[in-house]
């Protein structure tokens, strides 16, 4: 148990270090501690939550393969929106968006397996910043997408 807990705090820690170079974009030795005293009180508070929820969520292999192809969807995604934003400009008038749902296999309601499917589902979805996922309905599979400009792409994994 206490392995397992370990194990993931060090994976929050490492993805969260990471995390803060890549968004503060300056790698000097100030960052690099704040990096590191940053990742440990959220990778703490974290596993502090994670645990307290008693509730496991599977990493399924195929979500590393879908997570692995979003980088080039989320630059197109972002000359999608840059476009929209132009255009908005040129025009006077506000790309608006819309709200679309898509069949979903949401997998089984209740099940751990189910509920770490939709939230990694919900999770990669939100990369793109074109297309986010509003909601996922297990009952029905179907999940209710908002899109700013429509393109099937950006709203994978849904």
């Amino acid at each position: 148990m206490l392995r397992a807990r370990l194990g993931a705090w060090t994976a929050w820690w490492f993805a969260l270090f990471w995390l803060w170079l890549l968004l503060t974009g300056d790698w000097n030795r100030i960052e690099l501690i704040g990096a590191a005293c940053g990742a440990a009180v959220a990778a703490t508070i974290a596993e502090l939550v994670r645990a307290s929820a008693r509730q496991p969520l599977p990493v399924p292999l195929e979500r590393f393969r879908t997570a692995a192809g979003l980088l080039p969807v989320v630059f197109a995604d972002f000359g999608i929106v840059m476009w929209a934003l132009v255009r908005s400009l040129v025009q006077r008038r506000v790309v608006r968006g819309a709200f679309i749902t898509r069949n979903f296999d949401a997998g089984a309601k209740t099940t751990p397996r189910g509920q770490a499917h939709r939230a990694w589902t919900v999770l990669l979805a939100g990369f793109s910043p074109n297309a986010y996922v509003i909601d996922i309905d297990p009952d029905r599979d179907t999940v209710l997408l908002h899109d700013l400009v429509t393109w099937r792409r950006s709203e994978e994994p849904a």
